[in-house]
């Protein structure tokens, strides 16, 4: 320690006349790095900088224009103060526009100050005395490193302008000459490397204000303190459309047009300058932009509007109406001189039109079927169906245009009939088809060339409605009856008649209202006077007859054929017609009495032979039945009599009985079968007699009965009779018969037993039953009873 405080001490004088040197050594120099500046102040000794600068010469006092660059610099010790700053960077795709902080004052009149030769700006020292103008400079940095002194200029960086292909770039300068053009508003082009040279676009005489000319895709770098770059699409107009252009700048249109003429060169509006040079006029243009893609100043050609394409259908014309042209000067026509359409393209070519002399208004030609590319600025195009003439009509063509023509026909008519294509009523009407007329210098009317039926009837109207204010006529008759009266008129008009029924009376319909129904209504109401109403119908002929003839020369007068005049439908008023009525109806009743009274009689007739018919199956069943009794009358004859020989050899009493009752039967047999056929025989004359027939037949079979058998035996037989077809039990299962003696003796007995016998045998006979005991092995004890 001590030798360090022995050496400072020795050398501390050194150290005193050492430390301010090295302090002015360090003030003396300075060093700048690779990317860097020195921006100097100078501070003392030096001339005072002019009034209206701020930044100092070499020899002035303030801060220096003058930069240092990278390095060692030696500077005056205590004279400067320096600043160090990065290099000014302008990255790619940018520029640099610059702003002076200093420098002499700009004119008055300028906004951009003038060029200087300046090393772009990194050498401040020329800049100034250069006479450098502070204020926007017209110069740019491009892209680059570059030492600028930040104490004189202002840098702003900004893009690049990048115009892509479907954009166009619309220029606006904000310096530069007055536009002198009369009426202009758009500034002439100049060269000026698309507005990349501000200095040569001033030099050259630039005009402030919107620009004709602009920029197509591409990279530019331009000074955006003095051009606005406004970035615009592209014009496109797509397939089937058109685009309508209005200029903004040009010529002025002369009083009496509504579009500006068409002028060549500028290549559908893409070149400005030559629109203009060739006296391209402002306003609404002829020429349309047809479908594509256009490069166009956006400012300059305004596409006001995109339209379709005008469409004209199959079975359809197109009325054009010119909005601009010469005027028609003749009063009396209504439509313009007629161009041929091949002349202007059909209209598609309005400079054409117009140079061909065409006039504005209503056009002769129309559009047939087809896309056209039409200006609707120049002309209207209305749309109308073509004429359609069916089979059975023609058309009767009245034309309001032409030249005047001789009149071609030798009878009397109300208007002019002419050759077609002069102005009057055509003599060859259209024949069936459709037909491209235009509509609104033609006239053209339907006529039915077939026969035509026309009824005056409140409720019926034929297809074709030519009738359909045609209504029943009323008439007033003789004996002052009103009656309705329907009438039918058949009528033919010859196509060679056609234009003079139009010409006498404008229409068919015309002709009916104003000639036939007048002359139909007339005539038959006249003829009423002297006819009763019954009489209608027996003078209807005559009637219809009568209105025929009076038709035809109506009609003939006016070229029209009467095919016939018929009366459809007579109405009487109902309180003469239910006179008549009734009458009839009592005629008809009274016929009809008659009529049922004969069908009576028939079918009573009927009835018998029906009911005699349907007896005849009864009769024969009748007479089987007798042949039938007959044969069991006969067997029965022939059991009796078997039986009756078996009996007498048992017993003689027993025979004598079955013989007598054989006898008995087949004899009340046989008349009742007589009597029976002679029943059967009356059924058919009337069931009365039948049912009669048969009691007295009956009464009679019982009287032969009772003669043949006794009183007595035939009441026994018919009570037998009855009890064996009835259902009482008045037989006793068993039957027990004994003797007794009430008889007569030994011979009593014995007669007694056999009526016993026979008695039991015809019970057994009647009844189907067995009343004998068979197989007994012992007599049953017989126990005394009572005689019966």
């Amino acid at each position: 320690m001590f030798e360090l405080i022995k050496f400072t001490a020795e050398n501390l004088g050194y150290f005193l006349w050492g430390f301010p040197l090295l302090v002015l050594l360090y003030n003396s120099f300075t060093i700048a790095g690779g990317n860097k500046i020195v921006t100097l102040e100078r501070r003392w000794f030096g001339r005072q900088m002019p009034d209206g600068r701020t930044v100092a010469l070499i020899h002035e006092v303030g801060v220096q224009a003058r930069v240092l660059g990278p390095g060692f610099h030696f500077l005056l010790p205590f004279i400067y103060r320096t600043t160090k700053h990065h290099f000014l960077v302008i990255p790619s795709n940018q520029v640099g526009v610059v702003r002076a902080i200093t420098g002499a004052p700009i004119p008055s009149g300028n906004y951009m100050a003038k060029s200087i030769d300046c090393d772009l700006f990194q050498d401040g020292e020329a800049f100034l005395r250069n006479g450098g103008e502070k204020g926007p400079q017209l110069a740019i940095l491009p892209e680059g490193e570059y030492k600028i002194n930040p104490a004189l200029f202002e840098v702003t960086i900004v893009d690049a302008i990048m115009i892509d292909d479907n954009e166009v770039g619309y220029v606006e300068a904000i310096a530069g000459n007055a536009v002198t053009r009369p009426g202009g508003n758009f500034g002439s082009p100049v060269a000026c490397d698309s507005f990349q040279d501000a200095q040569a676009f001033i030099d050259n005489g630039g005009q402030k204000g919107p620009q004709i000319s602009f920029l197509t895709p591409g990279f530019y770098r331009i000074n955006t303190i003095l051009f606005h770059i406004e970035k615009r699409p592209i014009t496109e107009i797509k397939g089937g459309q058109i685009g309508l252009v209005e200029a903004t700048d040009g010529a002025r249109i002369p009083e009496g047009r509504l579009l500006a003429l068409k002028v060549h060169g500028h290549n559908s509006f893409y070149d400005g300058e030559a629109f203009i040079k060739s006296g391209g006029e402002k306003g609404r243009q002829l020429d349309v932009l047809m479908p594509g893609r256009y490069r166009i100043n956006p400012a300059l050609f305004k596409v006001i509007s995109v339209v379709d394409w005008t469409n004209i259908e199959a079975d359809q014309v197109g009325i054009v109406t010119i909005l601009e042209g010469k005027p028609i000067v003749d009063s009396s026509k209504i439509a313009a001189e007629e161009l041929p359409l091949g002349t202007h393209n059909n209209f598609q070519d309005p400079a054409a039109f117009l140079s061909a002399g065409g006039q504005k208004g209503l056009q002769i030609p129309v559009l047939r079927a087809g896309n056209y590319a039409i200006n609707p600025w120049f002309a209207s195009v209305e749309k109308a169906p073509m004429i359609r003439v069916d089979i059975g009509f023609c058309g009767v063509v009245t034309s309001y245009v032409g030249a005047e023509g001789a009149d071609l026909t030798d009878e009397a008519v109300n208007a002019k009939i002419v050759a077609n294509g002069y102005k009057g009523i055509w003599a060859d009407p259209l024949q069936p088809g459709k037909h491209p007329v235009n509509t609104k210098i033609l006239k053209v009317d339907i006529v039915p060339t077939t026969q035509i039926l026309l009824n005056w009837a409140d409720n019926r109207s034929s297809a074709h409605e030519l009738d359909s204010n045609l209504k029943t006529i009323t008439l007033r008759t003789a004996d002052a009856f009103n009656v309705n009266m329907d009438v039918s008129v058949i009528i033919h008009i010859p196509m060679k008649n056609a234009p003079k029924v139009i010409a006498n009376l404008g229409s068919v319909k015309n002709m009916i209202s104003q000639v036939l129904e007048p002359a139909i209504s007339s005539h038959f109401r006249n003829a009423a006077q002297y006819i009763k109403a019954l009489d209608l119908y027996t003078e209807r002929k005559q009637l219809q007859d009568k209105a025929k003839i009076h038709i035809d020369n109506v009609l003939r007068v006016h070229h029209i054929d009467s095919k016939d005049t018929l009366i459809a439908d007579v109405v009487l008023p109902p309180e003469l017609t239910k006179t008549v009525t009734d009458r009839q109806i009592a005629e008809q009743e009274k016929k009809t009495y008659a009529t049922q009274k004969e069908a009576q009689d028939e079918r009573r007739a009927l009835e018998n032979a029906t009911a005699q018919a349907a007896m005849q199956p009864k009769v024969v069943e009748s007479e089987r039945n007798v042949e039938i009794q007959k044969n069991v009358a006969e067997g029965k004859v022939k059991e009796a009599e078997g039986s009756k020989a078996a009996a007498i050899l048992q017993a003689t009493g027993e025979a004598e009985a079955i013989k007598l009752r054989a006898n008995a039967q087949a004899e009340a047999t046989k008349v009742t079968a007589i009597a029976e056929s002679e029943a059967t025989s009356k059924i058919g004359n009337a069931e009365a007699e039948v049912i009669l027939s048969k009691g007295k037949s009956t009464a009679e079979a019982y009287r032969l009965e009772v003669q043949a058998m006794g009183q007595d035996v035939f009441g026994q037989i018919r009570v037998v009779e009855k009890i064996a077809t009835g259902t009482l039990k008045l037989i006793p299962d068993n039957l027990i018969i004994g003797g007794g003696g009430g008889g007569a003796g030994a011979g009593g007995d014995a007669g007694g037993l056999m009526n016993g016998f026979f008695g039991i045998s015809l019970i057994e006979k009647l009844t189907g039953r067995s009343f004998t005991v068979k197989d007994v092995e012992k007599p049953a004890e017989l126990s005394p009873v009572k005689k019966v």
